[in-house]
């Protein structure tokens, strides 16, 4: 069987659907060249037809990883292999969608690198372990691009990536403007000394998301120290996503952010951990501006309110709390609100915290109440000005 058979056996027998080399000829090459693109590329659509945007035009070489539409309702895929004539994988476009062209282009230029399919099975076994997981990551893309959150992992994946029923995810986010620093290898180095084990790395969005999976057990020991304190789950993880912070930090430049959900079970909704990560990153960006750390069993009320369509928190704004949202711009006032808010309006904890005396916060409680006609000693003004504060801050973002 030959290298070229090989592929395509490989991609008949895990998509399962129908597909044949193409030698091409010279009309046939000169579009390719022309209208092919890449997997990170997108599509545009007009009139219910599907066209390839020209990426490089008047280029003299096909990439393996290349693929391109034809007018004939075919997909060709450009495959890694020398030959007197371009060769391709032709499929009926019908039958692949644009999330499946993406990932069989990167897989197939990530076998640019090797001559052959026996040197792959051979060679760098870092460098395989990294293409994986960046096919990984495309699928995982993939599937929540398309809101097939209850995907499992293809079976290509099968003995790449040790996944359980149970596995605690992270979400390691750069929201700065500059592209990370710290390589994949690197990462996971770090990544595996601070769990004291094996863990899944999964480099997400052009490596300025990555997705880490840790089997639950990795997390006992620091669960086992802190259990006499009384500590509940969310603050066992929030320590541990503090302690995983300070060490990544020093490692990343730039703004850097980590969310964290419970357990998922990662064989059979793996691309719905991720959903639940990139929708608590999102919130707790909103919400927790100043905070890097954010956890989804610490996010209810935000979530709720974050659900509300943008012209229904607008309208509450402007007629239930127009009235008092201009003490949320006085910094020191919002200091005291939050602070107050998160030691559950505890006056003598919230002095304590704000390093102020008991008298000096009773006296700015009593001034917000004459500015809001609020009293946040009480449950009922307390939840109003709660949920005025954290609408002004998605209105405020926006």
């Amino acid at each position: 069987m030959t290298e070229m058979e090989q592929i395509l056996l490989n991609l008949k027998s895990t998509l399962g659907i129908p597909m044949t080399l193409k030698s091409l000829d010279e009309h046939e090459t000169g579009m390719m060249l022309q209208f092919s693109k890449r997997s990170s590329h997108p599509q545009q659509v007009s009139n219910g037809k599907t066209h390839s945007i020209s990426q490089a035009k008047n280029r003299n070489k096909i990439d393996a990883g290349d693929f391109y539409y034809t007018e004939q309702g075919e997909v060709w895929f450009a495959i890694p292999v020398q030959s007197d004539r371009p060769v391709v994988i032709s499929a009926p476009a019908v039958m692949v969608t644009e999330n499946e062209a993406k990932l069989i282009g990167l897989l197939l230029s990530s076998m640019a690198d090797t001559p052959s399919l026996s040197k792959a099975k051979r060679g760098d076994a870092k460098g395989e372990e990294l293409r994986f997981a960046q096919l990984m990551g495309v699928w995982l893309n993939a599937c929540v691009d398309a809101g097939e959150y209850q995907a499992k992992p293809p079976e290509e994946f099968s003995g790449k990536f040790i996944l359980y029923e149970k596995m605690v995810p992270f979400l390691l986010a750069n929201e700065s403007e500059h592209p990370t620093s710290i390589a994949f290898k690197s990462l996971q180095r770090l990544l595996r000394s601070y769990f004291g084990g094996e863990i899944v790395l999964v480099p997400l969005l052009d490596e300025k998301e990555w997705l880490v999976l840790a089997n639950p057990k990795l997390l006992d020991g620091l669960m086992d120290e802190k259990d006499d304190a009384g500590e509940g789950d969310q603050d066992l993880l929030s320590l541990f996503c503090m302690g995983l912070y300070e060490l990544v930090s020093n490692e990343w430049v730039g703004d850097f952010h980590i969310a964290a959900v419970p357990t998922i079970n990662a064989k059979e909704n793996l691309p719905d951990g991720l959903r639940q990560l990139r929708e608590t990153m999102l919130i707790g960006l909103t919400f927790q501006v100043k905070e890097h750390i954010h956890l989804s069993t610490g996010l209810h009320l935000e979530r709720l309110l974050f659900s509300i369509p943008e012209h229904e928190r607008t309208r509450f704004l402007e007629e239930y709390a127009s009235y008092h949202t201009d003490v949320f711009e006085d910094a020191e006032t919002l200091a005291t609100l939050e602070t107050f808010f998160e030691l559950d309006c505890n006056v003598s904890e919230t002095a304590k915290r704000l390093y102020i005396h008991r008298n000096t916060l009773l006296y700015r409680l009593d001034k917000i109440k004459q500015e809001t006609g609020l009293d946040v000693r009480s449950f009922s003004d307390a939840v109003l000005v709660k949920i005025s504060l954290l609408l002004y801050k998605v209105t405020k973002r926006k």
